[in-house]
């Protein structure tokens, strides 16, 4: 029977193709599909379920269910959401229930938008696994587990200082920054697992890829630890501090610092000091999407995507001048916000590389579009400016 790490290996080698560009028009998506899965064994820990802040426990922003809306949506619901919401987290959609952090985390019913529960001090996206909503409450200085269709309370462990958002591979520890250090916790009653101190305040949303969990610290320090006991497996010295939670694949971590360089590095034991590439790509302060060979990170103007092996910059594609946005990945379809709601086709077929994606569809709103959009069972969920002085939780599908 193969190991995860090879199994892992053999699927991520099977999901790279040949990068291209496309001449202006989209290429035919592949039909809606529903593969088999198992998240404990996937090189991303994917559950069909935008589950965690990047959709799934390696932050890659892909999802894995088959199903998107490439030809066009049309509103299924809406709910007002404060102005304010454009600096709040982005939504997470699992098992029916779309969650909204920000002053409080709001739950609401993915059919048709009812309010279902809210919880006070939540203010980061969380991650929900088997009927469970793992938060970081920040108000209490404590991480909490809550019942996904009640909003009970299960467990509550005091930290001592504010938690950052969490994350967690499928059977494995959650995994949290507090202060200048990484805890592990058992996901079942919250008892600490193992703790690890580092240099500089653990940012948010750690990525893991059921191998190696990757810390980002605001002195600029990207760590890989060993999720079974917090020991050190890598160290480098970023040149500026991260912007947005970094991404792992089997092979290699993708980082976008406050300096407006994406990198990339050899995530392994024994790996080089240096980045094996750097492409100046801005600031892309809502997170970096990875996905069929392509590294893609969204900034105020331009959507840049990079071949994720060589660095090589693939197309750039104009999304306005708005920041709060990362792209989704489904169905060979890349969504993304900024001036409208974009579907772009992200690669084509015949191996031709030009400057700019296919457009599938855009779809304007009364203003900015972002946080979001996140995907999840072929329904998009965005924050978008609906009016002069309106903002709404819009679900497309």
């Amino acid at each position: 029977m193969p190991s995860r790490r090879q199994f892992m290996s053999a699927v991520a080698a099977g999901a790279l193709g040949t990068v291209a560009g496309c001449t202006g028009s989209a290429d035919e998506p592949p039909e809606a599909t529903t593969p088999a899965l198992d998240p404990e064994n996937h090189v991303s820990g994917a559950d069909r379920n935008w589950s965690s802040f990047g959709g799934n426990a390696a932050n890659t922003r892909e999802v894995h269910d088959g199903q998107a809306p490439v030809d066009g949506v049309t509103e299924r619901w809406r709910v007002a959401v404060p102005r304010s919401q454009y600096n709040e987290g982005t939504p997470v959609v699992a098992d029916g229930r779309v969650y909204l952090p920000g002053e409080e985390l709001r739950v609401f019913d993915a059919a048709d938008g009812t309010e279902r529960w809210r919880a006070s001090g939540i203010r980061t996206a969380p991650v929900v696994r088997d009927g469970v909503v793992y938060g970081s409450d920040t108000a209490a200085e404590a991480v909490v587990a809550l019942d996904a269709d009640s909003g009970a309370r299960l467990w509550t462990q005091p930290v001592d200082a504010r938690p950052r958002g969490p994350s967690m591979y499928p059977g494995d520890s959650l995994v949290v920054g507090v202060g200048e250090s990484v805890h592990a916790l058992d996901p079942e009653t919250g008892t600490r697992r193992w703790t690890e101190e580092l240099f500089g305040t653990v940012l948010s949303h750690p990525p893991t890829n059921g191998e190696t969990v990757v810390v980002a610290t605001t002195a600029g320090e990207l760590v890989l630890l060993d999720p079974r006991d917090g020991a050190g497996i890598a160290r480098w010295r970023l040149p500026a501090p991260t912007a947005t939670p970094p991404v792992v694949d089997v092979h290699d971590v993708y980082v976008n610092c406050e300096d407006g360089t994406t990198y990339a590095y050899r995530g392994r034991r024994g790996a080089p000091g240096t980045a094996r590439w750097s492409v100046d790509t801005g600031v892309a302060s809502d997170g970096v999407t990875v996905a069929s060979g392509l590294v893609c990170a969204g900034t105020g103007g331009d959507l840049h995507a990079v071949d994720a092996e060589s660095g090589d910059v693939q197309w750039t594609h104009d999304i306005g001048d708005w920041g709060a946005t990362a792209p989704a990945v489904g169905r060979d379809t890349l969504f993304v916000g900024g001036d409208r709601l974009w579907a772009l086709d992200p690669t084509s077929a015949g191996g031709r590389l030009t400057d700019s994606p296919g457009v599938r569809f855009e779809r304007g709103f009364a203003g900015r579009v972002g946080p979001g959009p996140v995907l999840d069972d072929g329904t998009l969920y965005v924050v978008a400016e609906t009016g002069p002085e309106s903002e709404h939780l819009l679900a497309l599908g």
